[in-house]
């Protein structure tokens, strides 16, 4: 390569670049405003915060803010997914006169509310392969084939259901170490609550749950204990399996109080490539949308 090709690979991948930083920092504006629209137009407390997973979450929902229509409605609840045929927009519908939390208190924020929707399940819409069925719209979990009445998808569903609702009592289980939120009633219940809300539904009520309570727990200053672990772990769990394919895997306990301390996982059940096989209904769902 000589000296003027160098340079010109060099100029294109620097505009390149200077794109990517333009888009992300658009993205996020967008994501500022968003919030700031769920809240009613008041501004919800800044925090600082250095969390790896806290920003991935951020930009995964910023990134995929132009996916969704948001509709305002007054019907008094905070923020819904609602998925949409093929080829159109999935919607959220959110009350801008919901009264999120404030600091300090347990329960929802404007930011884990929209976070729960858009990088919760907006993006489980997109990403995880299944039967392209109107039943499996935003489940969190890969399942086999096409078929969705087939014994090898229902077993799938149940296995990956039940680690799913495993996991979370792990998180259930943290509450007695977790100092700050075990010392605090109103926190341990809404914990409770939010364990109780997963295990529920776990197919569509994984990483978005895990999501939005780790965002309410940080903007009160309580994530960096036991509890925000095990939802640290659940998030990157999800993340992982969301690339590489495969079933849910187990999450044991988190040793140690690091918030970046994750725990050992092995995404076992991904195909020999690491990747799981996409089913033909879902590849033509994506190429619609």
């Amino acid at each position: 390569m000589n000296r003027r090709d160098w340079r010109d690979r060099r100029d294109r991948r620097d505009r390149r670049d200077d794109r990517r930083s333009h888009d992300i920092r658009m993205s996020r504006i967008s994501y500022e405003r968003q919030v700031q629209a769920m809240n009613g137009r008041r501004r919800q407390s800044p925090q600082s915060s250095s969390d790896s997973d806290e920003a991935e979450l951020r930009d995964l929902t910023a990134q995929n803010l132009h996916r969704v229509q948001f509709r305002a409605v007054n019907n008094g609840q905070s923020a819904q997914w609602r998925a949409t045929p093929h080829g159109q927009p999935n919607v959220v519908i959110y009350d801008p006169t919901f009264s999120y939390a404030q600091p300090g208190q347990p329960g929802l924020t404007a930011s884990s509310s929209l976070a729960h929707e858009v990088g919760g399940h907006e993006v489980a819409d997109l990403t995880f392969q299944h039967p392209d069925h109107a039943a499996l719209r935003a489940t969190n979990l890969h399942l086999p084939g096409d078929d969705v009445d087939s014994p090898a998808l229902h077993d799938s569903y149940r296995r990956q259901s039940r680690t799913i609702h495993e996991n979370w009592e792990e998180v259930r289980d943290a509450i007695p170490g977790d100092t700050s939120i075990a010392q605090n009633q109103g926190w341990a219940d809404y914990v409770n609550a939010r364990v109780d809300y997963a295990q529920a539904n776990p197919q569509v009520h994984n990483e978005s749950v895990a999501g939005d309570t780790l965002d309410a727990l940080r903007r009160s200053q309580l994530a960096d204990g036991p509890v925000g672990n095990q939802l640290r772990a659940i998030s990157r769990e999800a993340s992982v399996r969301r690339q590489l394919g495969g079933e849910v895997a187990r999450v044991e306990r988190v040793q140690g109080t690091s918030s970046t301390r994750m725990p050992a996982y092995v995404n076992t059940l991904a195909g020999p490539s690491g990747r799981h096989q996409q089913s033909s209904g879902r590849q033509q769902r994506r190429r619609g949308r």
